[in-house]
């Protein structure tokens, strides 16, 4: 397969991507930034064409499969071109910093059947694809309630990976909230089946005093009545800390470790498990995306389920911005 990455100066290529891409043995015919010291520092030891502009590089180059990746607010000009020359993609979260951009290109996408998937890498843990076997078997019961925490370092270290722009709101949309939020968000609708109907949100600057968030909480609600509570951060010293919790009239579990334990059955017919963790998330995201296009089977998570996260995402700035609760429908 001939893959090409656009945006290479985001911090998931060389972290993640590059190194799931060549263990998969995938072939990496060209990279692009717009920057050409990224390009050198991150095509060194890769045979391939570098581009500093990615309309060029799609011009020049026949790849099967696009990485694409960019400052959050330049995605949707991204995906619009790749839309327009037919080309199967996947694509960084959040895609957008404004719902309406991302609505026609979602349209668009299912109009033409176009494969694309976006990163929205929680859907692979271990516990969360045993509560999808389980909901497969009939046995995930009615959702009442869920928590996710996702803390991670201090805003510093996008300035020391080269991507300041993480930290300019007009760019990136927020913090956490457009970092992080959209696994916490995405992950309510997908277990619980609904999308969410209302939701409430906090900030915080108290940490850092920068334009973007430190801290971000956010309450959800499905038209059903299920509650989902996220809060997402830039408030730990280093490192990442985690805890998930779902409970259903059938189930529960909660933890630290994604990826393994022991699913609590209200029956007793508890379920262990073991999958993929933070460490290998991204692994199993790109060995999936391979292996779906290669069979012609449409992604785990596409620009769709990205434009569900995107709209509750606005209104959460919205809800923190006016200091309310805010109805999220398909119609704002």
């Amino acid at each position: 397969m001939r893959v090409a990455i656009l945006g290479a100066s985001h911090w998931h290529v060389s972290i993640y991507y590059l190194p799931a891409l060549l263990r998969e043995g995938t072939e990496v015919v060209a990279i692009h930034d717009p920057d050409a010291e990224v390009l050198e520092r991150v095509g060194a030891e890769l045979p391939c064409t570098r581009y500093t502009d990615f309309r060029e590089l799609l011009d020049r180059e026949q790849v099967d499969l696009v990485f694409a990746h960019a400052p959050h607010s330049h995605m949707p000009a991204m995906a619009s071109e790749l839309i327009s020359r037919r080309q199967p993609f996947h694509m960084e979260k959040p895609m957008g910093v404004a719902w309406q951009s991302l609505a026609p290109l979602a349209r668009e996408v299912a109009e033409i059947k176009l494969w694309n998937s976006v990163a929205l890498v929680s859907r692979h843990y271990g516990v969360i694809e045993t509560l999808d076997q389980i909901r497969a078997a009939g046995n995930l019961g009615k959702p009442c309630h869920y928590y996710y925490r996702l803390f991670g370092g201090g805003p510093e270290r996008y300035k020391d990976w080269g991507v300041s722009w993480m930290l300019d709101p007009a760019l990136s949309g927020g913090g956490p909230l457009f970092n992080f939020g959209p696994h916490v968000v995405d992950l309510f609708q997908y277990l619980t089946g609904e999308p969410v109907a209302q939701v409430l949100c906090s900030k915080s600057h108290e940490v850092s005093h920068l334009p973007v968030e430190d801290l971000a909480t956010i309450w959800m609600q499905t038209a059903s009545g299920v509650v989902g509570i996220g809060e997402v951060s830039y408030t730990v010293p280093e490192g990442y800390e985690r805890y998930f919790s779902f409970t259903t009239d059938t189930l529960h579990w909660g933890g630290e470790d994604l990826g393994q334990g022991t699913v609590l059955m209200r029956d007793g017919q508890h379920v262990p498990f073991e999958g993929h963790n933070a460490d290998t998330v991204y692994d199993g995201y790109v060995h999936d995306v391979l292996t779906r296009f290669n069979a012609g089977q449409p992604a785990r998570a596409t620009i769709v389920d990205m434009l569900h996260t995107l709209r509750v995402l606005c209104a959460a700035q919205e809800s923190s911005r006016e200091g309310e609760l805010v109805q999220v429908s398909a119609a704002r």
